[in-house]
């Protein structure tokens, strides 16, 4: 047997052929029975041999050693070959246990190291889900209670812009009338309701006045019809801007209403 063949069947034992080197002593085991049966009996030195070694981990010039180690242990005597083969053997089989348990432990830490990391992250990850929850539950009541404010301030601030007035009369016919102006001050239009005010002649109509000191002459805002029992309810809004609606007049005007009152005022506010 080979001496080159020998060293290969070492190296294969560790684990540590590859290569052409590999393919050759594939190809030569095929045909030399003496070459298969000692790769047979070194694996089996080192598979008995590999629990039986303390781990470490394997110095980066292992391979080289080991092969200077057996050259130098060739003496090219056959009577000294069960010796060589014997301590090659133990060595090698010493190697690939040092290797092998080196490459587990390395193994089981890393995965021991992605099982935890793999949890915090995963802990990490609800617990920043159940506080953006928290958060956003808190956001929603903390919205819903400020459009309640907004609509209760909303509210408060439509009444307080609204003005109430009821118009009177001295006009022996209009005494049984009622009238009542509501006057949205921001909005600049408001809302007219008459109820038993006696019929306009033919040729007449009702015709709502604001009263804004602030303008030489009453606003016109617009006629009114009332029905045969004397109802009427209209949204009227000034043909110009007032500024301040301090009073109301219902006059009767020629039908269709007139720029100008010239009619008698039979209704105002106080």
């Amino acid at each position: 047997m080979e001496e080159r063949f020998e060293e290969l069947a070492a190296l294969s034992a560790l684990g540590m052929l590859e290569g052409d080197e590999k393919r050759t002593l594939d190809g030569v085991i095929l045909r030399d029975r003496a070459l298969k049966t000692l790769c047979t009996e070194l694996e089996a030195t080192v598979a008995e041999l590999a629990g039986a070694v303390a781990p470490f981990a394997p110095p980066a010039a292992l391979k080289g050693r080991i092969r200077a180690k057996i050259r130098s242990r060739r003496t090219g005597a056959a009577k000294y070959s069960g010796n060589y083969w014997a301590f090659t053997g133990w060595a090698a089989a010493a190697a690939l246990a040092v290797s092998s348990a080196w490459l587990w432990m390395e193994r089981e830490k890393l995965q021991t190291n992605l099982q935890s990391a793999t949890a915090a992250v995963a802990t990490e990850i609800e617990q920043t889900q159940k506080a953006a929850a928290e958060q956003r539950e808190g956001l929603e009541k903390q919205i819903a209670a400020l459009n309640g404010e907004i609509a209760s301030l909303q509210k408060r601030d439509a009444l307080a812009q609204m003005r109430i007035a009821t118009l009177q009369t001295t006009v022996e016919g209009y005494k049984q009338g009622v009238a009542v102006v509501v006057w949205d001050s921001e909005k600049h239009q408001g809302v007219l309701k008459l109820e038993k005010m006696p019929p306009v002649q033919v040729g007449k109509d009702y015709q709502l006045w604001v009263v804004d000191p602030k303008q030489p002459v009453p606003v016109d805002a617009g006629i009114v019809r009332v029905d045969s029992t004397g109802f009427a309810k209209v949204d009227f809004k000034p043909v110009t801007e007032v500024t301040d609606a301090s009073k109301f007049a219902l006059s009767v005007e020629k039908e269709g209403g007139v720029p100008k009152g010239e009619g008698p005022i039979v209704l105002i506010g106080p």
